[in-house]
């Protein structure tokens, strides 16, 4: 005789049991949708608000400012955007576990690293979009001025144009490059000091390493 008519058949009971751990078990194990609808709105409407006033002022400003003064916003705004890549790449790419060893020791810098890390979604939203796109405004608006006071002929400013505008382009994508090295070949310390500077204007306490494994 087989042995597997030997086993004794589940009682309906027992057999709803099963079937009840095996599908929480499933739901477990199912992942969530982590789409975060909110916060991609939000982001939206402060990058489009921050754009709109960036752009008005900036149009007023530049007007007034002479060219060396005009070359050293454009360059700082430019930095600004390539600095702030990196650091979004640093968020994502660094080690939380350093992180929850300084937040389990009381400090602050530690338990705000652990904050950006797992956070890093929003993190690195907020630096490379939000900051990247007001850094963008600028730039592109200080460019715009420098040609004007630079051209005077049409034919010129269009050639002026495309330069200048090839340049930021160029300087900012090539930076953003050398940039995404930087960030993971030094995550750690570049979100060390991202936190330290944080932990500041915080009142986070110290505990995030609790949930962490």
């Amino acid at each position: 005789m087989d042995k597997r008519d030997e086993t004794p058949p589940r009682s309906t009971e027992e057999s709803v049991n099963f079937e009840s751990k095996k599908q929480k078990k499933q739901r477990k194990n199912k992942p969530k949708n982590t789409v975060n609808w909110l916060w991609a709105f939000k982001v939206a409407l402060i990058s489009i608000t921050i754009s709109v006033l960036m752009t008005l002022l900036s149009n007023e400003v530049l007007e007034k400012l002479n060219l060396v003064a005009a070359f050293v916003i454009l360059f700082i705004f430019v930095l600004i955007n390539i600095f702030f890549d990196i650091v979004a790449i640093a968020i994502t790419t660094a080690d939380i576990k350093p992180f929850v060893s300084m937040s389990a020791r009381r400090l602050k810098a530690g338990a705000m690293g652990v904050y950006l890390i797992k956070n890093a979604e929003k993190m690195t939203n907020i630096c490379a979009d939000v900051i990247g796109d007001i850094a963008g405004v600028v730039s592109g608006a200080t460019g715009t001025a420098i040609i004007v006071k630079l051209f005077t002929d049409p034919n010129s400013e269009f050639f002026g144009n495309l330069v200048i505008t090839s340049l930021i382009a160029g300087i900012t994508v090539g930076g953003k490059a050398l940039g995404k090295s930087i960030g993971m070949n030094y995550s750690y310390n570049i979100v060390y000091g991202a936190a330290k500077v944080l932990s500041v204007f915080s009142h986070r306490k110290s505990n995030e390493h609790k949930d962490t494994k």
